[in-house]
């Protein structure tokens, strides 16, 4: 038995082959999410570090060099 795809079924699937790439992309950004969503360590890093914000401990980036002792125009 031989099945025929209807034109509406080849531009589905040309369709969804031009989404593929992107899909990937997506799948993988999501699955790097749940990695460190898995881990112990680096949420407990963001947290540490929302916190940091949160309380306003961050520094600027001049502030940053000058405690390094560098001249920002050296950077």
């Amino acid at each position: 038995m031989v099945e025929v795809f209807t034109d509406e079924d080849g531009k589905n699937l040309n369709a969804l082959a031009e989404e593929m790439p992107q899909l990937r992309i997506l799948l993988e950004e999501l699955i790097e999410t749940l990695d460190i969503l898995g881990d112990k360590e680096t949420m407990k890093s963001i947290r540490a570090s929302e916190k940091d914000i949160e309380e306003g401990g961050l520094l600027s980036f001049s502030d940053a060099l000058k405690e390094l002792g560098l001249d920002e125009r050296e950077t």
